[in-house]
């Protein structure tokens, strides 16, 4: 017995090292990326994406002890204002199991908890793909169409199949150049033929890969898209010397699909909103 506890220490203490580690990727990636502005404030770096009001898209996120309490207060009010001045809801993400206290000081500030999502990792020893013989899954190049790219940001951004919504030229321009310029994989899926859904890795330092952008249009549910798009990125990820990829799950759903990938959770991904 003594042994089985030695190792439930063990496994806890490299899983909360590992979320610090992914934490740290999270907070340099849309730096690397040049994906959006940047503004330290306090314990907090902010970042703003400069081309959507997206609130999921702009947030703030600890990277330094917190400071004492009217210091922090400061911070928060400080941060109201930089995301008040660029029309954005002020939202935070940060990982539950490295930061104890800091949703009840966020709650004692006025902000609510908007969303507590598991923290998934996954390695290349882990991996179980997924073969779907229905879904085709292929990786989406800056030398495409504009049809195939603006396929693609309609089932990303969720806007309707029967055109009501059209994708921007600038929009479509845009993907174009951070797929031409970015080593992140993106992937188109399809069904019979016709675009069924989305995916992204976001290749980052030290190995390590993020999964995103992972959505199914809403007629192609339920027939193995994520999963099969997952797949396609974990391998793409794992043949280019990454070994750990991670994502956070929106639901229950989306956690038992990546689990019978060979996920497992490792903290819970906070949001807190004002």
């Amino acid at each position: 017995m003594p042994v089985r506890r030695a190792d439930k220490m063990h496994v806890a203490t490299a899983d909360i090292e590992l979320a610090r580690r992914l934490e740290q990727s999270i907070s340099l990636a849309p730096m690397q990326a040049h994906e959006a502005a940047t503004v330290m404030c306090g314990p907090f770096r902010a970042f703003f994406a400069p081309y959507t009001d997206n609130p999921e898209l702009s947030y703030a996120m600890p990277v330094a002890p917190m400071a004492a309490t009217r210091e922090f207060e400061v911070s928060i009010e400080n941060l109201r204002a930089l995301f008040a001045e660029r029309g954005r809801t002020l939202r935070f993400e940060f990982v539950e199991e490295l930061w104890p206290n800091l949703a009840i000081d966020l709650e004692r500030m006025g902000l609510h908890l908007q969303a507590r999502e598991p923290l998934m990792a996954c390695s290349a020893n882990e991996f179980r793909p997924s073969r779907v013989p229905d879904v085709g899954v292929r990786p989406l190049l800056a030398e495409d169409a504009d049809d195939e790219l603006d396929a693609f940001l309609k089932i990303r951004d969720a806007l309707p199949a029967d055109g009501a919504r059209r994708t921007s030229a600038t929009t479509i321009a845009r993907l174009r150049e951070t797929l031409s310029q970015s080593n992140d994989r993106f992937a188109l899926a399809t069904i019979a033929g016709q675009p069924a859904g989305t995916g992204r890795c976001i290749f980052q330092a030290a190995g390590l890969g993020e999964i995103t952008a992972i959505v199914t249009t809403p007629a192609m549910r339920r027939r193995g898209v994520a999963a099969a798009v997952v797949s396609f990125l974990l391998n793409e990820l794992f043949e280019n010397g990454g070994d750990i990829a991670w994502l956070n799950a929106a639901n229950e759903q989306a956690r038992s699909v990546y689990a019978r990938l060979g996920f497992r959770s490792i903290g819970s991904l906070l949001n807190y909103e004002a």
